[in-house]
């Protein structure tokens, strides 16, 4: 396994803690669990093939490129991002937890 889908499957898995917070929790609306629901079913795809599927890139009329494409954006530009966002989202999620 490379460490793209490494830290895609972990990604996704805290998307999909988050979508099952978020519904238990009766947080958000149905358009939030529908977009963190097709984050994780779009990183679980790119973790188990390592790719997204075909379809998927033809479907979205190439707005979604290859991750072979020399444009696209480096991995060690945007999964810093991610994770720092990630980072950022827990620590805010914690203090506020801490004064309620």
């Amino acid at each position: 396994m490379t460490t793209n889908r490494i830290i895609a499957c972990g990604l996704s898995t805290v998307l999909c803690a988050l979508l099952c917070w978020s519904i238990f929790t009766n947080v958000g609306d149905l358009r939030t669990w529908i977009l963190l629901g097709t984050g994780t079913a779009l990183g679980i795809l790119y973790t188990i093939f390592g790719r997204l599927p075909e379809w998927i890139v033809d479907y979205s009329g190439g707005a979604i490129t290859d991750d072979d494409d020399p444009s696209n954006i480096s991995p060690r530009i945007y999964l810093p991002t991610i994770i720092g966002a990630i980072a950022l989202a827990t620590i805010a999620l914690f203090v506020g937890l801490r004064f309620i």
